[in-house]
C-alpha cells in the first residue's frame, strides 16, 4: 500500500507538472505569435504610411496605428471637425491622401476635378464602396448600397419615383403631417424653457416617411413612445458591430452569420420587411392607392408601369451616361420582390428620417439666433399663402424665394449627409492635370463640409448668412461648390422630397409661432463624437415658442 501510495503521489506531481508545462509552453508559443504578428502589422503599416510620400501625394505624417482621424477613431472629436480639420491643413492642394486605420484615402478639394470624377468620368467612381452583405443582409440591398449593374438596373427603374408630378401626389400626405405639430408646439407655448425641438422634428419626419413609404401612420407627433419611432431611433444607436465592418469591410458571409455582426439589429431589419409586406398584402387584397412611394414599388412588382428615362439634365455628360444605363436596363430587367422594396423603404427611411430632421431643427435654430431672418421669413410664407386664398399647396413652394435660400444656407452650414461624398475607384484613374494614378480599390472622399465653409466660394462662411444664395452668388460659384445632395447619377433621387418635407415642416411651424433660444441650450453647440446620427447635439437644441398673433 505504501508502495500504491507512493506510485499516486508521483502520478499526480507528473501530471501537475505536465500540466503546468504544457499551459507555459502554450503561453510561450501565444506570446511570440502574437509579438510576431505585432511586429507584422506593424512593419506593414509603415511600408503602408510611405504610399502617398512614393507617390508624391500631398499627405501629413498620420499616426503609426490610428492615421490621420486618430480622434475621431478614439471618439474624442468628432468625424465632420477632424475632417474639416484635414481640409483646411490641405490648401492650397486640389488633392491630398490621408490614412484612416487601415485604409488609403484620397481627398479631393478641387470643384472641378469633383465635376469630372461625378459626371464625365462617373464610370471610375460609381460606387460607394461602402460594407454591404446582399445575402446576409437583404435590407442592404438598396439603392444607396447598390453596386455596378445591379444599382444601375435600379436606379433606371427608379427613375421617375421623385419627380414633381410624384411630388404634387405625396404633398397632401405630407401637408396632414405639417398640420399635426401645431397642436404638440401649443403645448410647450409660452413655458419658461420650451422643448427639444431636435425631438419634435424626428417625430414629424417620422410620420411623414411612415405615411409616404410605408403607408403607415405612424402617430409619433401624438404619441413620442409608438413603435414606429422607436424602431427608427434604434437604426442610429451605436452598435459596435457597425464599427467592425467599417474597420474589416470585407468579411465573408459567413463570419458575418455565425458572429451576428450585421450592420442593423436583425430585429429592426424584420421589423420594416413586416411593415412592407404586411401593408402591400393589405393593399392588394383590397385594391387600395394611396399615390404614395410604396404604390410606385408595388406597381413595380407588378410590372404595371415600365419606368422610362425622361429627365431633362442640363449636363450633357450626364444625359449621356443615363441615357447608356437606361439601354442596359432595357437588357438586364430587375426583379422587384417583397426584400427589395423593404430595402428601398427602408433606406427611403433612413434618408428622410435623420437627415431632413437635422435640417428642420438647424434651421428653426438659425431662425431663434436671427429675429430679423425669422420675421422676413414669416411674412413671406404668411403673404404667399394669403395670395392663394389661404390654403397652401405644392406650387407654392416655388414662390418662397427667401424662404429657400434659408433652407439651402442651412443644409450648407450644418451638412445633411455627414459631411463626405463616398466613392470606390473602379479602375486605375489618373487626376487631370496630374500624374498621380488613384489605384484601383482605393476610397476617394469629398469633403462637403470643407468645401462649404471654404472661404474660397462664400463669404461669410462660419456664419448663417442666407445671402450666399441669391441669383448673383450661385453664378459667381463654381457649381460643384455646393453638393448637399451629391451630384451626378449618383445624386440623391430623393431630393425634391427632403426639401419639400422640410420646407412644410419649417412652414407651419413659423407661420404659427415665434421661435426664440431656450437656457437649456448651451452655446456655442457642440456636437458629440459618440454618435452615428447626423451632427447631434451635446444637450439637445432647446427651444421656447409662443404663438404668432398678426
Amino acid at each position: 500500500r505504501q508502495f500504491e501510495a507512493s506510485v499516486h503521489e508521483s502520478l499526480a506531481i507528473y501530471k501537475h507538472v505536465s500540466v503546468r508545462f504544457v499551459i507555459m509552453h502554450t503561453l510561450t508559443i501565444l506570446f511570440l505569435f502574437i509579438v510576431t504578428l505585432f511586429f507584422y502589422v506593424y512593419s506593414r503599416l509603415k511600408k503602408s504610411r510611405r504610399y502617398f510620400r512614393d507617390a508624391g501625394i500631398p499627405y501629413i505624417e498620420p499616426h503609426w496605428l490610428f492615421g490621420n482621424l486618430k480622434d475621431a477613431v478614439l471618439m474624442r472629436s468628432s468625424f465632420i471637425v477632424e475632417l474639416q480639420k484635414l481640409y483646411e491643413q490641405f490648401e492650397p492642394h486640389r488633392f491630398a491622401g490621408i490614412y484612416n486605420l487601415f485604409n488609403r484615402i484620397i481627398i479631393i478639394r478641387d470643384p472641378e476635378i469633383i465635376k469630372r470624377m461625378l459626371i464625365k468620368d462617373f464610370s471610375y467612381f460609381q460606387d460607394h464602396g461602402l460594407p454591404a452583405s446582399k445575402n446576409v443582409e437583404p435590407i442592404l440591398n438598396n439603392l444607396f448600397n447598390l453596386e455596378g449593374d445591379e444599382w444601375k438596373n435600379l436606379r433606371i427603374k427608379l427613375t421617375g419615383t421623385f419627380t414633381s408630378g410624384r411630388m404634387k401626389i405625396m404633398f397632401p400626405l405630407v401637408k396632414k403631417c405639417a398640420r399635426d405639430i401645431k397642436p404638440v408646439l401649443m403645448q410647450y407655448a409660452d413655458t419658461p424653457e420650451g422643448l427639444e425641438i431636435r425631438d419634435l422634428c424626428a417625430r414629424f419626419t417620422t410620420d411623414v416617411i411612415g405615411s409616404c413609404a410605408f403607408g403607415i401612420d405612424t402617430h409619433s407627433l401624438q404619441d413620442p413612445k409608438s413603435e414606429f419611432r422607436q424602431m427608427g431611433k434604434r437604426i442610429f444607436e451605436f452598435r459596435w458591430q457597425g464599427v467592425v465592418r467599417i474597420v474589416v469591410p470585407k468579411l465573408p458571409d459567413w463570419c458575418i452569420k455565425y458572429f451576428s455582426l450585421q450592420t442593423f439589429d436583425k430585429k429592426l431589419s424584420d421589423y420594416f420587411l413586416k411593415c412592407v409586406k404586411d401593408m402591400v398584402k393589405y393593399r392588394e387584397e383590397n385594391n387600395i392607392t394611396r399615390g404614395d412611394f410604396l404604390d410606385i414599388l408595388i406597381g413595380l412588382k407588378n410590372h404595371k408601369e415600365m419606368e422610362k428615362l425622361k429627365d431633362h439634365h442640363e449636363d450633357a455628360d450626364l444625359a449621356k451616361f443615363m441615357s447608356q444605363i437606361s439601354d442596359k436596363c432595357i437588357k438586364s430587367d430587375v426583379e422587384m420582390t417583397i426584400e427589395l422594396m423593404a430595402a428601398q423603404c427602408f433606406i427611403f427611411f433612413v434618408g428622410g428620417f435623420e437627415g431632413t430632421s437635422a435640417a428642420l431643427t438647424f434651421l428653426l435654430f438659425e431662425l431663434a439666433q436671427n429675429p430679423h431672418i425669422q420675421e422676413k421669413v414669416r411674412e413671406e410664407i404668411i403673404s404667399t399663402i394669403e395670395s392663394n386664398g389661404g390654403e397652401m399647396t405644392y406650387d407654392l413652394l416655388n414662390k418662397l424665394p427667401y424662404t429657400f435660400m434659408v433652407l439651402q444656407e442651412t443644409i450648407r452650414k450644418y451638412d445633411l449627409n455627414g459631411s463626405i461624398l463616398i466613392r470606390k475607384c473602379g479602375e486605375n484613374y489618373k487626376i487631370p492635370d496630374s500624374d498621380i494614378i488613384i489605384e484601383k480599390g482605393t476610397s476617394v472622399f469629398i469633403p462637403m463640409n470643407g468645401i462649404h465653409h471654404d472661404k474660397k466660394y462664400y463669404e461669410k462662411p462660419n456664419e448663417f448668412y442666407p445671402e450666399h444664395f441669391t441669383k448673383e452668388a450661385i453664378s459667381q460659384r463654381h457649381h460643384f461648390a455646393y453638393l448637399p445632395f451629391g451630384e451626378g447619377p449618383r445624386v440623391c433621387i430623393a431630393e425634391r422630397f427632403a426639401k419639400m418635407q422640410i420646407l412644410m415642416g419649417a412652414i407651419y411651424m413659423i407661420k404659427d409661432f415665434i421661435f426664440e433660444l431656450s437656457p437649456k441650450t448651451k452655446l456655442p453647440l457642440r456636437f458629440l463624437p459618440t454618435s452615428f446620427g447626423i451632427l447631434p447635439v451635446e444637450g439637445g437644441v432647446w427651444l421656447k415658442c409662443r404663438p404668432y398673433k398678426a
